[in-house]
């Protein structure tokens, strides 16, 4: 009888419910705190709400990782009913999250929790979610899956611009000192996701349009085969030159399929408004 395995991320990786429904992905959230208020995103705390509450609050949200709770409660079902976890989740250097399922596995006993670090987040991370599930229904087994994941990651790449760099600093994603190069002059920052999995300002144009290029010209420094890998395109609600992107995507990188994903409220919490991304 081959191992029943069951696939988790976290709401910081902004899944589109399609893929979360196709290969029946649990989701363990992360909190998302406005002044006094606690919400749990995606449960008690939708995508648009969270635009809307963001638009309209005067200080800034923060965020809380998932505690090793929330992952017991999430796991302990499955372990109990004989099945094996393949949990991948954010960056150990963007949030505890990663850390609490390793305690969560501890307070478990058990060998069956498999945790791997994305070292990305929002869909860099649900790429390779959507990769696991594939191969899962494929009938891969858990090790294959997991060498997969490792040459996923080992040539992924994600590249981003936003409005301002405030909630980066605010949510210490960025120095004071980073946070500057986004307040001169206008300037539209171009922000990376490193090998290691922190984020840094890579670059700086003048316009929108320049950092669409960008963008695009980043990832084709990687010289990969996009025929034979997804890109995401992500972005803020109501974020614009969204279908731009896209196109120049299509024109330029000419991918296997392009994922396209709203960033939901814990990657939110941290971009803030008017966010564009780019994920391969």
């Amino acid at each position: 009888m081959s191992e029943k395995i069951k696939l988790f991320t976290d709401s910081a990786s902004d899944l589109p419910e399609i893929y979360r429904q196709r290969y029946d992905v649990g989701v363990v959230p992360l909190t998302v705190i406005f002044g006094e208020q606690e919400f749990k995103d995606g449960v008690t705390l939708s995508i648009v709400d969270f635009w809307k509450k963001l638009a309209e609050s005067r200080e800034l949200p923060s965020t809380n990782q998932a505690a090793p709770q929330d992952f017991v409660d999430a796991f302990e079902p499955y372990i109990k009913d004989g099945w094996t976890i393949l949990y991948i989740g954010i960056s150990t250097k963007l949030s505890g999250t990663v850390q609490s399922a390793h305690i969560a596995k501890e307070l478990l006993g058990t060998d069956r929790i498999h945790i791997f670090d994305s070292k990305s987040a929002s869909l860099g991370e649900s790429l390779l979610v959507i990769t696991a599930g594939e191969l899962l229904q494929r009938g891969s087994s858990l090790q294959e899956v997991l060498a997969q994941l490792e040459i996923d990651r080992g040539s992924s790449g994600a590249y981003f611009t936003i409005d301002s760099l405030t909630h980066l600093v605010k949510g210490g994603r960025l120095t004071k000192t980073q946070g500057l190069v986004g307040s001169m002059l206008k300037i539209k920052p171009i922000l990376r996701i490193t090998e290691e999995g922190t984020v840094e300002v890579d670059d700086k144009v003048r316009s929108m349009k320049k950092a669409l290029q960008t963008l695009v010209d980043k990832a084709k420094a990687h010289r990969l085969d996009f025929s034979q890998r997804r890109v995401a395109v992500v972005h803020s609600y109501g974020a614009e030159s969204v279908d731009e992107l896209k196109a120049l995507v299509q024109q330029e990188l000419k991918p296997s399929e392009i994922v396209e994903g709203l960033i939901g409220p814990t990657v939110g919490t941290h971009a803030g408004p008017g966010g564009l991304a780019l994920f391969f």
